[in-house]
């Protein structure tokens, strides 16, 4: 019985999860096809803004999801409700003032982000069509993580898929008939986050089904802090692709020139939608541990303890197998096979996705310390495993090795987060 309500909780987020990273990845497919290959370097350079967007989204939906989780373990109904309120309320705030300044201050990003002048153009375009649609996307993720809390799981899947089918309509309509450019493809994210935003809000708004609700004022504030110190890793997680992508372009456009940024590109969706896998299991994992952890019943808290390890070990060894059986298939979505670039990508590909191996454990072992409320530890794990290692890793390779080598550094440092995790917290990896 407990095994089915985890495969009930798990499964849905993983798919949702993959549903919510099919707008980029989609992008990314149009945007090759219809506008070229610098254009997609172009998408993934924009992807760290990306990134950071949805960080500031987690950092408030797991930590108002696992407090929540933890008040309606203990039948605290009106302090979940007041968190929940005060919870969305800051998050709504905070996205329209980030919508604004990075409307507002495109070019600083661009700077940041140090886009090369060959697509810095396209770059500037996409971020600066996605910043009017920063609301969506934040309030978006923060109710679909909180749909799983609130248990519909299922219900979470339909909306960021309503989404994803808006976003492939749209992107060969804008990119292809209306030949839109890159501009086109931003647009076309952006109303799908719209349409994905609008489905969520009416349930907690209007349906009469959720076990949330909006509540007057007073909210206690006093826990916004514990809030954001549970999201805090989680979000570096979240973050984590987009500073490692923004590291990467930089060392990658000195080492490899823009052939290079290209290859990395479709190295990047690859990732990308395996990490999301493993957030997937995450998130879906968190919210029945925070419950147990609140209802101090440690046999359950055990036992779906070991079902999340067991499934990211799974999910782990499945896609890397599945990339590199695939790995040509995949590159040939991107980059045309007569192409010179073709065969790199193939064996760059392989060489990053030995990193998934790892990935897995580490990424739920942030999971079982946020739902104990171990916050630091937390944190501690997703700075190392998400930026210390990564960057460190990247350019010690890069000083004393072969330009190629840099293909290994997410390998290592995953394979050392795993040494840390396990060190830290021997317990949970017991079967």
């Amino acid at each position: 019985m407990l095994l089915k309500k985890y495969l009930s909780y798990v499964i849905p987020s993983i798919l949702s999860m993959v549903a919510f990273y099919l707008y980029t990845l989609v992008d990314g497919i149009f945007v090759a096809r219809f506008v070229g290959e610098n254009a997609l370097a172009a998408v993934t350079v924009s992807s760290s803004f990306v990134t950071v967007v949805f960080a500031f989204g987690v950092l408030f939906a797991i930590g108002c999801s696992t407090v929540t989780s933890i008040y309606r373990g203990k039948n605290q109904l009106d302090n979940s409700n007041k968190v929940f309120t005060m919870s969305i309320l800051i998050v709504s705030v905070l996205s329209i003032i980030i919508s604004i300044f990075s409307f507002w201050k495109t070019e600083l990003i661009l700077d940041i982000l140090k886009a090369n002048k060959d697509i810095y153009e396209m770059v500037y375009q996409y971020i600066h069509i996605l910043s009017c649609f920063v609301f969506f996307y934040i309030v978006s993720y923060n109710f679909e993580v909180l749909l799983k809390a609130d248990g519909y799981p299922n219900k979470s899947i339909i909306g960021v898929c309503l989404g994803a089918i808006f976003n492939i309509i749209l992107d060969p309509i804008f990119m292809g008939q209306l030949n839109m450019g890159i501009k086109g493809a931003a647009l076309a994210t952006g109303i799908s986050q719209f349409v994905t935003f609008s489905f969520f809000f009416y349930h907690f708004v209007f349906s009469g089904k959720s076990h949330y609700k909006f509540v007057k004022p007073p909210y206690p504030f006093e826990q916004l802090k514990k809030e954001l110190s549970l999201g805090l890793a989680d979000a570096i997680f979240e973050l984590s692709p987009g500073i490692m992508i923004a590291c990467f372009n930089i060392k990658i456009d000195q080492l490899l020139s823009t052939d290079g940024l290209v290859s990395f590109s479709v190295i990047m969706y690859v990732y990308n939608i395996v990490f999301m896998i493993m957030v997937g299991i995450n998130q879906g994992t968190c919210p029945l541990l925070s419950y147990y952890h609140g209802q101090n019943n440690i046999q359950n808290y055990n036992k779906v303890r070991k079902y999340g390890r067991v499934t990211a070990t799974i999910m782990s060894l499945l896609s890397l197998l599945m990339v590199l059986l695939l790995s040509k298939g995949i590159v040939s979505c991107y980059i045309d096979v007569d192409g010179a670039n073709y065969l790199y990508t193939v064996n760059a590909l392989k060489k990053f996705s030995l990193a998934f191996i790892f990935m897995g454990n580490v990424v739920i072992t942030s999971a079982f310390f946020s739902s104990e409320e171990k916050s630091f530890a937390s944190l501690v794990i997703s700075l190392l495993r998400g930026i210390i290692l990564p960057v460190a890793f990247l350019y010690l390779i890069s000083m004393v090795l072969d330009a190629e080598y840099i293909w290994y550094s997410c390998l290592l440092s995953e394979f050392t987060s795993l040494v840390i995790c396990f060190v830290v917290n021997k317990e949970s990896f017991a079967f």
